[in-house]
């Protein structure tokens, strides 16, 4: 009992500490914040000639968009900015296991997410008129949460990049588009290849985002044949195995770091 408190606690002061330094650099709001937002917007305005369900669609999968966006960027520095202020050794030396410092860096960085998809969702709703009506309130926030807790398992995964290589983050920025168009955030992933579409079924997001149109359009049937609650459980299960994997992962990755002696190198 002691030990998860002890973990808690090291979660919610990176937290704090990541908050701070985000707020502490405002040169940070472009990447996280602005340039997701206006990207999805971008898209949006490809939809705004449309009505009705349509459009709800394309909102959800905007907000959906700049959830990810600011996960995967968040992702992309959570130990370069270690790197960048010569803390790595500080870090890695800590007592606490580096995932869970990792997590806590992650968890922040999706909850900047979900602010930006909030504002997209705002936007949609008196700019492009979208009702603001729920099929199924309650199943739209379980979806939406267990979304999030998705999103920031995988951004925990995609750090075990930056720790073992400098040029990870060159590599999480890169999957940005692919993971758009994988979980289907404007399209339906029936449009897309078999190959990729079987690739769309091991991401979480994908059946987070069906979810959660799901909860909200009910004449949506769906981009994955299965009801709601299939979607949120598969959503869970695989959340639990990008965190195991995480935490099996960055063990291994932070023994090879530390073995290889460039931590700190740029």
């Amino acid at each position: 009992m002691a030990l998860e408190v002890s973990r808690i606690q090291v979660v919610k002061a990176s937290m704090v500490l990541t908050a701070r330094n985000f707020f502490a650099d405002p040169q940070w709001v472009i990447p996280s914040i602005i340039a997701p937002f206006v990207f999805t917007l971008v898209a949006l305005f490809l939809f705004s000639n449309v009505t009705g369900p349509i459009l709800l669609y394309a909102v959800l999968g905007g907000g959906m968009m700049g959830m990810w966006g600011t996960t995967v960027y968040g992702s992309g520095e959570s130990i370069s900015f270690d790197r960048w202020n010569g803390t790595m050794e500080c870090t890695l030396s800590a007592p606490s296991p580096l995932i869970w410092i990792v997590l806590g860096r992650v968890i922040w960085n999706t909850l900047e997410g979900s602010i930006n998809a909030i504002f997209i969702l705002v936007i949609g709703f008196l700019w492009f008129r979208v009702g603001v009506s729920l099929a199924d309130p309650l199943l739209f926030a379980a979806s939406t949460f267990v979304t999030f807790l998705s999103l920031s398992a995988f951004g925990t995964l995609l750090a075990n990049v930056i720790v073992l290589s400098r040029k990870g983050g060159f590599i999480t920025n890169g999957i940005e588009i692919p993971v758009y168009i994988a979980t289907g955030t404007m399209f339906p992933i029936g449009l897309l290849p078999f190959y990729v579409g079987a690739v769309s079924y091991s991401i979480g997001p994908t059946w987070g985002i069906d979810a959660i149109r799901k909860a909200a359009i009910g004449s949506y049937v769906g981009q994955l044949p299965f009801s709601i609650f299939v979607d949120i459980a598969v959503t869970i299960i695989i959340t639990v195995v990008y965190f195991a994997m995480s935490s099996v992962l960055m063990v291994r990755v932070e023994k090879i770091a530390k073995r290889n002696g460039t931590l700190g190198d740029f």
